[in-house]
């Protein structure tokens, strides 16, 4: 047998490393692809403590009367008495109800579809929702 001869099993082995090659590249992808948009939404806002998100819907259930909705609970990294809830409805869409920390409670600051309404940092806020 010459040096440059496969035999039949590594020829078969070849190609099976290239298909997890493939496979492993494309996961590698698809992961930096969501770091990278986890990192772009993490850059404005940040998960609430568990305290904070109890108080933050304690507050939004009892200006709405409703949870059910909410896909998101968001406090803003730059200002800490700033926070987002994030709802998804049938017939608006994805809506944002930003709240303030004022005085031991969360106290209802403004509402609308994401980015539309609200000071400049309210809007940059509500890009958490998506």
């Amino acid at each position: 047998m010459r040096s440059y001869d496969r035999p039949a099993a590594l020829g078969s082995t070849d190609m099976i490393l290239r298909s997890l090659s493939t496979v492993a590249l494309a996961a590698i992808v698809t992961t930096m692809t969501s770091t990278t948009a986890a990192l772009a939404t993490g850059s404005t806002a940040r998960a609430p403590t568990k305290s904070e998100r109890s108080a933050i819907m304690a507050s939004f259930t009892a200006n709405d009367g409703s949870s059910s909705e909410v896909h998101g609970v968001y406090v803003s990294r730059s200002n800490a008495s700033l926070a987002v809830v994030c709802i998804r409805t049938p017939e608006a869409g994805t809506q944002a109800f930003v709240l303030r920390h004022t005085r031991r409670s969360w106290r209802y600051v403004t509402s609308g579809a994401v980015g539309s309404v609200g000071t400049p940092t309210d809007r940059r806020l509500e890009r958490a929702c998506g």
